[in-house]
């Protein structure tokens, strides 16, 4: 399938001339359009061409080896994937983030100078409940869901922070916390449709 999405320039990167600038040939998503200067890439196959992806690179960002950005994502700012990292699903990556070896994210918000790497995977569920990684975070195992990582935190390889609920889990070098918004504390009539429901009960402790 021929690129109809952008062609790859001759401008190269002051420091590694063998990454070059991206131009759009067509308007891609509500604000790049036709003619206009992207970011850097190795390759034809960093970046999806797929019709219908809005997936781009702005600004100074990278991708690299054999990275892919895919399925909406945007790379910003001074951002870089590398190595054979894979960023989808509308994820978004800025600031001096960094993804690579054989890292993917997934709906997700990767800033700072926050690292994803080695076998890591930062995967979102909803909007509202997309991993948020910021500050100098390395991820090196599983972050699921509504969690925010940020300070210098780390977390290894064979550890998983999962968390599908309504509040943030916060997690630092400092420990872990939980934000609640406020209005989760009120409390709310039953639905006339629950009412009728008789509650399950269960046996006394022996």
């Amino acid at each position: 399938m021929a690129n109809q999405k952008y062609e790859i320039t001759g401008i190269t990167h002051e420091k590694y001339p063998f990454l070059c600038r991206i131009r759009a040939l067509r308007d891609i998503g509500p604000t790049v359009k036709t003619g206009d200067l992207g970011g850097f890439v190795e390759h034809e196959n960093n970046l999806s061409f797929e019709p219908g992806d809005d997936a781009w690179i702005f600004g100074d960002a990278i991708a690299a080896g054999g990275s892919y950005v895919e399925t909406g994502s945007i790379l910003q700012d001074q951002a870089i994937v590398c190595g054979h990292a894979v960023i989808q699903d509308h994820a978004v990556l800025s600031g001096c983030a960094r993804v690579e070896d054989h890292a993917s994210v997934v709906d997700a918000l990767v800033g700072c100078r926050a690292r994803v790497a080695g076998g890591g995977i930062v995967m979102g569920y909803t909007n509202r409940k997309r991993p948020i990684l910021a500050d100098s975070c390395v991820i090196l195992g599983n972050v699921d869901g509504n969690v925010r990582i940020t300070g210098s935190a780390i977390v290894l390889g064979d550890e998983k922070i999962r968390n599908d609920s309504l509040f943030t889990v916060v997690v630092s070098e400092k420990g872990r916390t939980v934000e609640r918004d406020p209005s989760l504390d009120e409390l709310r009539p039953l639905p006339p449709a629950e009412e009728k429901k008789k509650p399950r009960h269960r046996e006394a402790a022996r």
